[in-house]
């Protein structure tokens, strides 16, 4: 991954969600709060739109940072410091480190996608 792409698309996406949350709280906080005024707004088209490209940021700015997190402390070196067979495996866990969290990401986007288009 190249380091100038990934770091501007980690801003961006945490500006797009800063935009988001105050879009949220503006139209939350500036109408009747009933269940039929939240329903409405929440089902709007234009409120689901903005919510899936919200969560697929979400997952895209965790992302990022878990892959940082991964190249940063699961290596030889790191691992090695910490104990030295635990340096022969460093590729190993990073690789099921990058696994579980590529999954659990897969798996809370598709979960919230069907929650909201549902």
């Amino acid at each position: 991954m190249k380091g100038s792409i990934i770091w501007n698309l980690q801003r961006y996406s945490s500006i797009y969600l800063l935009g988001y949350l105050i879009y949220i709280f503006i139209n939350v906080y500036s109408s009747n709060l009933n269940f039929f005024s939240w329903s409405e707004f929440f089902l709007s088209f234009q409120t689901r739109i903005l919510s899936s490209i919200a969560f697929i940021l979400v997952i895209t700015h965790a992302f990022i940072g878990l892959w940082t997190v991964g190249t940063d402390y699961l290596t030889y070196r790191t691992l090695g410091f910490l104990n030295k067979s635990l340096s022969k495996y460093a590729d190993i866990y990073r690789k099921i480190y990058y696994f579980l969290f590529v999954l659990l990401g897969a798996m809370y986007l598709a979960l919230v996608l069907y929650i909201i288009w549902l």
